[in-house]
């Protein structure tokens, strides 16, 4: 197979892994607190195991695409009202800290509610940790201030805890908007005073459904594109091989 076939390949093997980030990406406009992702390329040059791969012309041909890594983008999300007491929206950093089967998890996913035993829980039922740990809330009109305090008929029962991961944080997805920390990554609780949440309120996802949409065009064009390419290669050499073989 010559060079150029692998290139080609290349780029419509990157092409597919931006095609799934994209449609990840749509599926979960509409998810509370969701963070979108991209996946990032580099262009790398043949390893250079004979002679011919030191001519630049053979070099820049014979480049691929690989994928260097993906990228989820954790810029704040829109935010809305919602009328419900235990809904609360993160308007600046930091996340939530859940407790889970696996340990403590961290999202941005505010539509809160209540379970049977009384306590805040996300909406797949993981508890919501306060300074104190879970937040029993029982019976009576609940509030969440915008520095996270809970109170229930005026007397306060928690605060909601959140935790801060620096500027670009190093957490592993691990579905239903939740996050792992990733290696040498540890949370940093925020100080009351620097809480900043928005009541009665939820963090749409980030990603916009149009925007999306043109990049899934955008992206369906090009795998298009780079498979003619390969298969006008393959006629190419098919017909050079059958040519040089009837002389």
């Amino acid at each position: 197979m010559n060079r150029a076939v692998f290139s080609s390949l290349s780029g419509a093997l990157a092409a597919l892994d931006r095609l799934d980030a994209v449609a990840q990406n749509l599926a979960n406009v509409n998810t509370v607190g969701y963070k979108g992702t991209r996946v990032v390329f580099e262009v790398r040059p043949p390893e250079e195991t004979s002679p011919g791969t030191h001519d630049p012309i053979v070099r820049d041909t014979s480049a691929q695409v690989v994928e260097a890594g993906t990228v989820r983008d954790f810029t704040q999300g829109p935010v809305r009202a919602s009328g419900n007491p235990l809904d609360v929206a993160v308007t600046g950093d930091g996340f939530f800290v859940v407790a889970t089967a696996r340990g403590e998890r961290y999202t941005r996913q505010g539509n809160f509610t209540l379970d049977r035993d009384g306590y805040l829980v996300t909406a797949a039922g993981d508890r919501v940790q306060g300074d104190g740990g879970d937040i029993r809330i029982g019976s009576g009109e609940v509030t969440i201030g915008t520095d996270g305090a809970v109170t229930v008929d005026g007397a306060q029962v928690g605060r909601v805890k959140l935790v801060g991961f620096g500027d670009h944080p190093n957490l592993v997805p691990e579905g239903a908007s939740l996050y792992a920390p990733g290696p040498n990554e540890a949370p940093v609780a925020i100080p009351a005073e620097q809480v900043s949440l928005q009541p009665e309120a939820i963090e749409g996802a980030n990603v916009d459904a149009v925007s999306s949409m043109i990049e899934l065009v955008d992206v369906t064009r090009g795998f298009e594109t780079y498979m003619r390419a390969v298969e006008r290669l393959d006629q190419l050499a098919a017909r050079a091989i059958n040519e040089v073989g009837r002389v």
